[in-house]
């Protein structure tokens, strides 16, 4: 199952750490800086379930880029695939959630509508970190931003202590 079953929407998620869908498509793609770090935050995020989580706009964005760019054999199996390292971890996004993405917007001039509705998610989540590769969310109040790149610092700090955070249903 991709998504929260509507039992558990009211269940706090309390996860370490937001992912970016820049994370998997560097993960998958051709050798580049960011390659294998993300590849390892993935391998993290298979590892430590409870410590990461993303959003459903998070596999919309995955499906866009592949099929826009004629990749979507590739784009097939990297959405498969995180899906599947995140499952039980997938947010649904709520209609509040894009209001408050919309009056983010009315501030934030020049962040991406689905930047804002990532932000709007992981408020109400109270998630205040996100792995991604986009310098656009360090101009956000309250959202720090995990380099993938730097995963060697800060990749300890994200991974739930046993107990720590509910288990995925």
């Amino acid at each position: 199952m991709l998504l929260r079953s509507p039992a558990s929407w009211s269940r706090p998620m309390s996860p370490a750490a937001f992912i970016d869908a820049n994370v998997p498509v560097y993960a998958a793609g051709r050798e580049n800086p960011n390659k294998e770090p993300c590849a390892r935050v993935l391998m993290m995020a298979a590892e430590h379930p409870r410590s990461f989580v993303t959003d459903a706009e998070v596999l919309q964005e995955l499906m866009h880029r592949y099929l826009a760019s004629g990749r979507w054999a590739l784009g097939r199996e990297v959405l498969r695939s995180f899906a599947e390292v995140m499952h039980d971890r997938i947010e649904l996004v709520h209609e509040r959630d894009i209001h408050l993405a919309a009056r983010l917007a009315d501030n934030h001039p020049g962040i991406s509508a689905r930047d804002l509705v990532h932000t709007a998610v992981m408020r109400r989540l109270g998630v205040d970190r996100i792995i991604s590769a986009d310098a656009d969310f360090d101009r956000l109040p309250g959202v720090i931003r995990l380099d993938p790149a730097r995963v060697d610092e800060w990749g300890d700090s994200v991974l739930a202590r046993e107990g720590e955070y509910p288990e995925p249903r």
